[in-house]
């Protein structure tokens, strides 16, 4: 599915909800964001994980990405 796709929500009698889909930055350990805001989090390309940026520290949390 393309990265710009919306979902469609079948309400019934005929009646579509379209949804945008959320996007997730990425980035390698290398090119966290530097200046990154408290809150920021996204997902991390070499450890497949997710991040989170609480001002202080990258806190990560594991993916089960396999099918």
């Amino acid at each position: 599915m393309p990265n710009n796709s919306s979902l469609f929500i079948d309400l019934g009698q005929g009646l579509l909800m379209s949804i945008g889909l959320l996007s997730i930055p990425s980035w390698s350990i290398k090119k966290r964001p530097k200046k990154a805001k408290k809150g920021t989090f996204g997902f991390n390309l070499d450890t497949k994980s997710l991040e989170y940026w609480d001002g202080k520290n990258w806190y990560t949390a594991q993916m089960n990405l396999s099918p």
